[in-house]
């Protein structure tokens, strides 16, 4: 193993989710603040389209992974490249956001209606083109994050969380720095994750060299098409359509939770939201001493199940309990189902496809699921809104109910496939040829946050 190595990747994840997580959290906020306090004024469906960029980007992007990190390029350079390019991006979507501030403050203290919705407007559409492109690298950087820790991880098993988990640490220090040294409802969180960003670009060239080891015959094998005979299975089958459900109610929390909070009446909201990132690590600290390998559906079930806890909680719960069990939720249920997830998908799909069969988990839960989220979000919010009150304990209903019929499914229909065989070593026979080493790397792609 290279020296330092679980350092290097630690700190990949760190710089790569620092950038995340310094504009995700508390942009909606920002975009959805009134022109005369500093926002945007964009409306609940405008926000829910800047966030459906992700999705977007993620199902325009995760075909092509595989391809360009199995057949193509080195891991590390792809990763470099596209993280490099999202920083740019975000500080582009600063200077455009910066620039308009002023235009549209003046519009709307004008009092013209209709003006200010052509101003909105005309802000809207060049800041969704700049985000898309920034998730379209987004992306593809993204997955190679899983990509360059499981190839070059000795036990990937074990040690995966463990180096994960350092990618929330860096969540979890952008939400602490946001409120002490920038404004966190500006265009600032932008700025700060695009330099980041960029620096993130520039390290991973300096991350071990992880070149491509796919081969294919024609051009459905290179773009992974074999894998979808694993929707055979119906372990997998059931896994894919429940991670497919909690990607979509994910982004009731995801996208407007910060808002909520803020609505509630709590102080900093970004500082307290932390909470669900601690829980987070110390989720993934844990669970290689849960015995991941043979309680794997339990594991993953209680995720499916905090998903849905977090909706009654948010809904009713008075602030101590929201601060306490709703918000800490969040971590546990994108711990234990989806960092779970990946070593399931590594063990279920045998080695030339996992690749593959990561890309279609990341293909639905980081691209279809948000998607159709932000859009469903958007339109129970708008359906919930009277004189301009939200009501929210409905809102929060959608996650419980639907958390509840998820986790139930996965009870039933998935099953915990069992480990690889140990390989009995053949008789030695005489031979002019060495053995040929068997080709057990784990080629896989992340699934997406909540």
């Amino acid at each position: 193993m290279p020296r330092y190595l679980r350092t290097r990747l630690s700190a990949m994840m760190f710089l790569f989710y620092f950038a995340l997580g310094a504009w995700a959290v508390t942009s909606a906020t920002y975009l959805k603040s009134p022109a005369d306090a500093g926002g945007l004024s964009f409306s609940n469906v405008q926000v829910g389209w800047i966030y459906s960029t992700f999705a977007i980007g993620g199902i325009l992007a995760h075909p092509l992974v595989g391809l360009l990190v199995d057949r193509l390029f080195r891991a590390e350079r792809v990763f470099g490249v596209a993280s490099a390019l999202c920083g740019l991006f975000l500080i582009a979507a600063a200077g455009w956001c910066s620039w308009n501030e002023p235009k549209l403050a003046a519009v709307v203290a004008a009092g013209d209606p209709e003006a200010t919705e052509a101003a909105v407007s005309g802000v809207f559409r060049p800041l969704f083109a700049i985000m898309l492109a920034y998730s379209f690298c987004l992306q593809i950087a993204l997955p190679l994050c899983t990509v360059l820790s499981l190839r070059n991880l000795p036990d990937p098993t074990h040690q995966f969380s463990r180096v994960r988990l350092w990618g929330t640490v860096g969540w979890v220090v952008a939400g602490l720095l946001l409120g002490l040294i920038l404004v966190p409802v500006s265009p600032q969180p932008f700025a700060l994750a695009g330099a980041v960003a960029v620096l993130a670009g520039v390290y991973g060239f300096t991350l071990p060299g992880t070149r491509p080891k796919g081969t294919s015959k024609n051009l459905g094998e290179a773009f992974g098409l074999p894998a979808l005979a694993l929707f055979r299975n119906r372990s997998f089958a059931v896994f894919v359509a429940v991670a497919l459900v909690l990607s979509v109610m994910n982004q009731f929390y995801g996208v407007h939770g910060h808002r909520y909070l803020t609505e509630r009446g709590i102080s900093h909201p970004e500082r307290w939201m932390v909470i669900g990132q601690l829980v987070e690590v110390a989720c993934m600290f844990v669970i290689p001493l849960l015995a991941p390998r043979r309680h794997m559906k339990w594991l993953m079930l209680a995720g499916a199940v905090g998903g849905a806890v977090r909706g009654p909680v948010l809904a009713w719960g008075p602030d101590w309990l929201v601060f306490a069990l709703g918000v800490p939720m969040h971590g546990l249920h994108f711990a234990f189902f989806y960092v779970v997830a990946a070593t399931f998908i590594d063990r279920q799909a045998p080695p030339h496809l996992r690749a593959s069969a990561q890309a279609i988990a990341a293909f639905v839960s980081g691209g279809v699921g948000p998607l159709v989220g932000n859009i469903l979000a958007a339109g129970v919010l708008d359906a919930g809104t009277v004189n301009g009150q939200i009501d929210w304990a409905a809102f929060w209903m959608w996650p419980l109910a639907v958390c509840s019929l998820a986790s139930v499914a996965f009870l039933v229909g998935f099953r915990t496939p069992p480990e690889p065989a140990a390989v009995e070593p053949p008789l030695a026979v005489p031979s002019s040829h060495p053995p040929r080493q068997a080709d057990s790397d784990a080629d896989a792609v992340t699934i997406l946050r909540g």
